[in-house]
């Protein structure tokens, strides 16, 4: 799993110079992430999840040609995410969740759960500009990302109009109620960042692991070697990764496929039924739907199926049902 309330994506533009009226907003998303890499900033934002609200501060900067961020939890238990290049250190107090889900983390600044790649979105989705406002006290361009299906959901986009960073962007659903918030209350950008801010503090007891970050996406299994399979997925949704896991009791194994549509993710784990048995299920927390379904698996047994992403309730079900398998 990807850290959901921990790890945030920041997707910016470092093209000044141009504007809403003579750029298509394709331009804006497009040189996203590049900018992210090269622009200072230091800011404190709120992301509101539908069950949570966080209030983090993140600062980044490009020192001597190599990244270096910092990541600061300001409400919960003390927490920090400190990015060297591509050494990360966690800062955590002990029993802190986050240590359970540290082998988790993607390459790329601070992903979290869902990474945000706007600059790989597909022709699913279509672009359009909807006015200006203002966040953080900064002018902002609105850009709004609406699916074409009902298969996956939508956003909106607020950029700075100057130096194009996202300063506010909201997931909604078919309806147009919003699943997740997030936005800068406070920002500053360029050389008004200091280095200094990049220094972390050590509260007394805590702990500091450290992970390096992948240089590319996991290779994804040989199809020779995937016996699960998915008869029906949304237009657009291919398989970007795939691999076999062992439980942590090493007492069975967790096939577990990835799918997107280069925005939006979701993940697939089959696994034997529990000695338990199991129920279909259905959880959601803001954008991220958890479903559970049992199918026929070899030796005339039957699988469970868990379905964890952001797409519509309807779609995961429909996903989840299709999921078959096919015999060497």
């Amino acid at each position: 799993m990807r850290l959901r309330h921990s790890l945030i994506v920041f997707l910016v533009v470092a093209a000044p110079g141009h504007s809403a009226d003579d750029v298509r907003p394709e331009v804006w998303l497009d040189d996203m992430n590049r900018a992210f890499r090269d622009l200072n900033y230091d800011g404190e934002f709120s992301y509101f999840t539908g069950s949570d609200l966080a209030s983090l501060r993140i600062v980044h900067m490009i020192i001597g040609g190599e990244q270096r961020e910092r990541l600061v939890h300001l409400n919960g238990a003390p927490r920090e995410i400190v990015r060297k290049g591509d050494d990360v250190a966690c800062i955590l107090l002990p029993g802190d969740k986050l240590l359970e889900l540290e082998g988790s983390i993607p390459s790329g600044p601070f992903a979290r759960a869902f990474v945000r790649r706007f600059d790989r979105i597909s022709g699913h989705y279509a672009l359009s500009y909807f006015g200006e406002d203002r966040v953080a006290g900064r002018v902002a361009v609105r850009i709004s990302v609406s699916p074409k299906d009902e298969d996956r959901y939508g956003y909106r986009l607020w950029l700075d109009k100057e130096h194009r960073l996202l300063l506010r962007s909201e997931l909604i659903d078919r309806s147009g109620a919003r699943l997740e918030i997030f936005q800068f209350t406070r920002i500053v950008i360029g050389d008004a960042v200091s280095a200094s801010s990049l220094r972390s503090e050590e509260p007394d007891g805590s702990m500091i692991t450290h992970l390096t970050l992948a240089d590319e996406d996991p290779t994804p299994l040989a199809r020779r070697d995937m016996r699960w399979h998915a008869s029906w997925l949304p237009a657009g949704f291919t398989m970007a990764a795939a691999d076999i896991r062992r439980t942590p009791s090493k007492l069975k194994t967790v096939n577990t496929m990835m799918y997107s549509d280069g925005l939006a993710s979701f993940s697939v784990f089959v696994e034997d039924m529990p000695e338990a048995g199991a129920a279909n299920m259905v959880s959601r927390n803001g954008a991220t739907v958890a479903v559970t379904h049992f199918v026929p698996g070899p030796d005339q047994k039957h699988a469970l199926v868990t379905l964890v992403g952001e797409v519509p309730e309807d779609t995961a079900w429909r996903i989840a049902k299709s999921i078959y398998y096919q015999s060497p």
